[in-house]
């Protein structure tokens, strides 16, 4: 692609002062940075396997090829994808001193080309030879493929002082340790505009994540829009702007499957539905303080809140709103929520006490039994498999052993340590789980708080026996969104989510020392830079002049398009005036 005159002036003025890798340095002088010191181009999340030669290619953007065997979609976009990330600077020509590196041939055993899949093949192998002129990347499936194809694109890296595209003659063999390794995002609280969902969809396929956790709805806005109700979005949204259309909804899971990242929506109940109420008040509990109903009572319960499972229509309902989740969300997976139904309303309702005696229900975990037990008939009755967060089994609330089970509680911020202990019992229950409690990345401390994700190991940390690690699925890192909105979401998310997604992917083994890993996460925060994400700094340090303008990222045929061409013409000017001027003044 040949890119207009004023975008190449500027990128060749631009590219004198581009190239840093990124370098942190101490807090004071007193306290030098431990570790060592990891070599340009090297990779995060780090692979299983890594053997990194001396000899180096240089890469010609012109003439570089990336080509592959299968005829697929998700590929022939990730070629073109990789290309515009690689050469951020196509201005550059080849190195006169090294031997030119001209392409890489990518080879797919499986010819299938569809959604990806909870245990999907995700191994590949990359070799850049010390003879031959072209690499190789070869992966059973698609997903192996992309992941291959990101790890070959950070072994790229600019030589700072002459500015040319450097590859060492490497050999990686590469899958990873987890099968889940999610991002879970709260667009209920602030909504999140599509924009800022879809970049950070980059994002995590940068760092090998492959599963967008979506809390789509809880109590404060209903932003999704549904065809079969569309009173609970017209009453439940914010506003008429601040909705995920269908198209919207649509568009995102296209964009996750290009990039190999499953779209797992969340509709979570019986709590966090207050909003619900909205549009069938009939579908929540009226609570009393004492005799008068529809009464809030601080810090107990609303005036009306948890879905009341007295009644048939709540389930009625349920059942034509999961039907219409199912046909929009291809995943075999939904989550079901569960947590925090709260038992104080319930208890203050005359309609759920007689409800109880004609049940013959003694205590109220029945009740909640009862509603997990209803749901879920509608849940299998559509084919779904199911996630949950870890309350019913806390409020010792028998469900079906097919229920993953999301750990969220016993965090730093929360209950030190406590989430081993629920690791523990919960495995014993004989449910598999991921885990999150280590991971609740809206809270923020001053410091370097990734250090704390990183060396949270949901295997090691439990000293998990070989039958216990079968349960383990992985884990996710979240963020609610109470404090966060699309002015500091990507920004709070990186490259601190990146810690949690090397302890996903990579050998526990390999990846044992916080001080060695922080000069590798660093130039992972400096490539999110340059690609166009705000990732904030780890420590002290720089990046380089992406610091300076960060709407230049990677030109991404597939993204949205970064650059304005209006404003970039307009610098390209006065830059091409202010070295005018100069030339005119010797």
């Amino acid at each position: 692609m040949k890119y207009p005159l004023f975008w190449r002036l500027y990128l060749l003025i631009l590219s004198a002062i581009s190239y840093t890798q990124g370098h942190v340095t101490y807090i004071e002088p007193r306290y030098p940075l431990k570790g060592e010191r990891s070599p340009p181009g090297s990779p995060w999340p780090l692979p299983r396997t890594w053997t990194r030669m001396t000899l180096q290619y240089s890469l010609s953007p012109d003439h570089f090829e990336l080509k592959s065997n299968l005829n697929c979609e998700i590929i022939e976009a990730a070629l073109l994808r990789y290309r515009g990330l690689i050469f951020i600077d196509r201005s550059k020509t080849i190195s006169p001193k090294h031997k030119e590196l001209e392409s890489l041939k990518v080879h797919i055993d499986d010819t299938r080309c569809g959604y990806p899949k909870f245990g999907d093949n995700e191994k590949y192998s990359l070799t850049i030879p010390d003879k031959d002129a072209s690499a190789s990347l070869r992966a059973k499936t698609v997903w192996g493929a992309l992941r291959g194809l990101e790890t070959f694109s950070q072994l790229v890296y600019i030589d700072e002082k002459t500015g040319y595209y450097l590859i060492n003659s490497t050999r990686i063999e590469d899958w990873p340790r987890f099968s889940y390794r999610g991002i879970m995002i709260d667009t209920a609280r602030h909504f999140i505009p599509m924009k800022v969902l879809l970049k950070n969809l980059d994002a995590m396929s940068w760092n090998k994540f492959n599963v967008f956790h979506w809390h789509i709805i809880d109590d404060q806005s209903f932003p999704m829009e549904s065809k079969v109700f569309p009173n609970l979005t017209k009453l439940g949204a914010y506003n008429d702007r601040l909705i995920y259309t269908q198209k919207d909804i649509k568009q995102l899971i296209e964009y996750a499957r290009f990039r190999g990242i499953r779209v797992i929506p969340e509709i979570d109940t019986p709590g966090h539905t207050k909003v619900m109420g909205r549009a069938f008040p009939s579908l929540l509990t009226t609570c009393y303080d004492g005799d008068t109903p529809a009464q809030s009572v601080y810090s107990k319960h609303s005036s009306h809140e948890n879905l009341n499972p007295a009644r048939n229509e709540t389930f009625e309902i349920l059942r034509q709103l999961y039907t219409e989740v199912k046909n929009l969300f291809p995943d075999d997976f939904i989550h079901l929520g569960m947590d925090e139904a709260y038992y104080d309303c319930w208890k203050s309702s005359p309609e759920i006490r007689n409800f109880m005696d004609t049940k013959r229900f003694t205590e109220m975990k029945q009740v909640e039994k009862y509603y997990i037990d209803r749901t879920l008939e509608n849940i299998k009755s559509l084919g779904y498999k199911y996630i949950v967060w870890q309350d019913p089994i806390d409020n010792n609330v028998t469900i079906s052993k097919d229920a993953i089970v999301e750990v969220w509680k016993g965090g730093p911020h929360h209950e030190k340590d406590g989430w081993k202990r629920h690791v523990k019992e919960i495995i014993a229950r004989r449910h598999k789980i991921i885990l999150s409690s280590c991971w609740y990345l809206n809270y923020i401390h001053y410091g370097e708080d990734w250090r704390s994700y990183y060396n949270c190991d949901p295997v090691l940390g439990v000293n998990a026996t070989d039958e216990e690690k079968e349960f383990i699925l992985g884990g996710e890192a979240c963020m609610w969104s109470e404090y966060v909105d699309q002015v500091n979401l990507l920004s709070r998310l990186w490259p601190r989510a990146s810690a949690v997604a090397e302890r996903l992917w990579s050998h526990p083994g390999d990846t044992n020392d916080s001080d060695s890993a922080l000069f590798r996460l660093d130039e992972q925060r400096c490539r999110m830079l340059r690609r166009g994400v705000e990732a904030q700094p780890l420590t002290n340090g720089y990046c380089g002049s992406w610091e300076l303008d960060l709407q230049f990222g990677a030109l991404d045929s597939s993204s949205m398009q970064i650059v304005n061409n209006q404003s970039l013409f307009l610098s390209s000017f006065i830059l091409l005036i202010y070295f005018v001027t100069v030339f005119k003044s010797f």
